[in-house]
């Protein structure tokens, strides 16, 4: 592993502790490394050190070798990195390495050793046996059982309608639109907080995508905003149920049926949610679900389409396989596509759906206790949860007010790092992005404030409580360090003042 730069880690003796503190909001591992005036290593200083020092009066302007860390662990050049990894501790996160003459020349980190990552599958049931099935078959490509099975697995967990494998969630929107005969000189309205392949498909059909902003309570599309973007080329909405939350949709659908316009459910995120206790999915015209390795259940890459329309489903079949008759071989009734599933995807899914009411129930647990840990810190937002919604928070998401906690969104994901703690920040706004038209659709609030101050932090299936108790520990602890800094920096600009 290439070696560090460790430039912006290291600081002179006479360095002030305002100094060291600029380089540490950087984020740059959490540790000063002080040195001499010969560049030997004398002391270690965290954000920490710093925190204590000032509440024991001393001054922003006062030395790092005032409050630093005399009594630190290092490494040696010469060691190997196992050996290096075996000092790393709960009470040593970061360790210098130091040549011959006591220079730190590399660190290695706790955070880069063991991380929790903000997702991760769960392949732990009949994945591995269903797999080598197909193999020992030698059914593993697009033919073959477990796609059968797959969708009927869907279908009954769903509670109705039809279902289709494809080869990923973005292909099942793309199918979607296609069959729904949306394309060139039309517009579809589309959140504009989502990922990108829900407007990307749009312009791949030849469409326009039309976005408007989100709702303040439940992150998803705002009902209030889509009537007035209809417009006689509006075509179909597209709904987003972010993050695990469904979107309000009969306000959707009477808006569609208003208009005569087509309902796309991206339901990438929400597998298992549920609007007024029905699956979503099948409320509007089709449902379009992604397997990615992320998703509440994966296939690798995947995805599949619903709807209670067996006419269309059966026109996206034709679709998904190269527009070829189903009654006569290598006819093509029309130019279609190969978004097709592998069967040992399949398999992969079948083995997950076999799990998916432990996994929902295990995120259960997760949110409770978050909910319950994070919800008495002021300045923390928890995540959506509408009366009429069950939230199976594909990933569980805060937001940060930085007046109110202390620190800002992306400061608070930088000291969750150095802790080995994986975060990711909310989906900025498509209408921001180049590929999108460069803000030329002019502002959403709401989507703009939940962009600067939305937070996903870890969500796996199986991740444990003592882990989701770990990072509710972690961030109590950063807010106190940082807010008792804030504290000293006010009383230190009062003294000056």
């Amino acid at each position: 592993m290439d070696k560090k730069d460790l430039s912006d880690n290291i600081l002179p003796l006479t360095a002030t502790l305002e100094a060291a503190m600029r380089q540490l909001d950087k984020g740059i591992g959490g540790v000063i490394l002080c040195v001499d005036l010969t560049g030997k290593m004398q002391g270690m200083l965290t954000d920490g050190d710093i925190r204590r020092a000032l509440l024991k009066d001393a001054s922003l302007n006062d030395a790092v070798q005032d409050a630093m860390n005399r009594s630190f662990v290092s490494g040696n050049a010469s060691a190997t990195r196992a050996e290096h990894i075996s000092q790393l501790g709960s009470n040593i996160r970061q360790l210098p390495i130091l040549d011959a003459e006591d220079r730190p020349v590399d660190m290695v980190s706790w955070a880069e050793i063991w991380r929790m990552p903000v997702t991760e599958p769960s392949l732990g049931g009949n994945e591995m046996k269903y797999v080598v099935d197909c193999i020992d078959s030698v059914w593993v490509s697009s033919q073959g059982g477990y796609i059968d099975k797959f969708q009927q697995a869907f279908v009954s967990f769903l509670g109705g309608g039809d279902a289709l494998c494809t080869s990923s969630g973005t292909t099942a929107l793309h199918l979607a639109l296609i069959a729904l005969g949306i394309g060139p000189g039309d517009e579809v309205i589309v959140p504009d907080i989502t990922f990108g392949a829900s407007a990307n498909v749009v312009i791949h059909a030849g469409a326009t995508p039309v976005f408007v902003d989100i709702d303040s309570v439940t992150w998803t599309i705002d009902p209030e905003k889509i009537e007035a973007a209809v417009t006689p080329k509006t075509k179909a909405i597209m709904p987003v149920h972010l993050y695990g939350h469904p979107c309000d949709m009969d306000a959707v659908m009477a808006i569609a049926e208003k208009y005569q316009l087509k309902v796309i459910e991206d339901c990438a995120e929400s597998l298992g949610a549920e609007y007024k206790g029905d699956k979503a999915g099948l409320v509007g015209d089709v449902g379009c679900f992604s397997f990615f390795a992320n998703k509440v259940i994966t296939t690798g890459e995947g995805g599949m389409v619903v709807s209670k329309n067996a006419a269309l489903i059966e026109r996206m079949a034709i679709l998904r396989d190269h527009g070829m008759s189903k009654q006569r071989r290598y006819w093509h009734l029309e130019a279609g596509y190969n978004y097709r599933m592998t069967n040992m995807q399949a398999a992969l899914g079948v083995a997950q759906m076999e799990r998916i009411s432990d996994f929902l129930c295990r995120r259960e647990k997760v949110v409770e206790l978050y909910n319950r840990r994070l919800g008495k810190i002021k300045g923390i937002g928890l995540p959506p949860a509408a009366k009429w919604a069950k939230n199976i928070h594909w990933l569980y998401s805060i937001t940060v007010d930085k007046e109110q906690l202390g620190i800002d969104r992306d400061r608070l994901a930088s000291r969750l790092m150095e802790e080995g703690i994986e975060t990711r920040p909310v989906f900025p706004p498509l209408h921001l992005q180049p590929a999108y038209g460069s803000g030329r659709l002019g502002r959403f609030m709401v989507a703009e404030q939940l962009a600067d101050r939305g937070l996903c932090l870890p969500t796996s299936n199986g991740i444990s409580l003592d882990d989701v108790d770990r990072v509710c520990v972690t961030i109590e602890k950063i807010v106190v360090d940082e807010r008792a800094l804030q504290q000293h920096r006010d009383t230190q600009g009062m003294k000056t003042g």
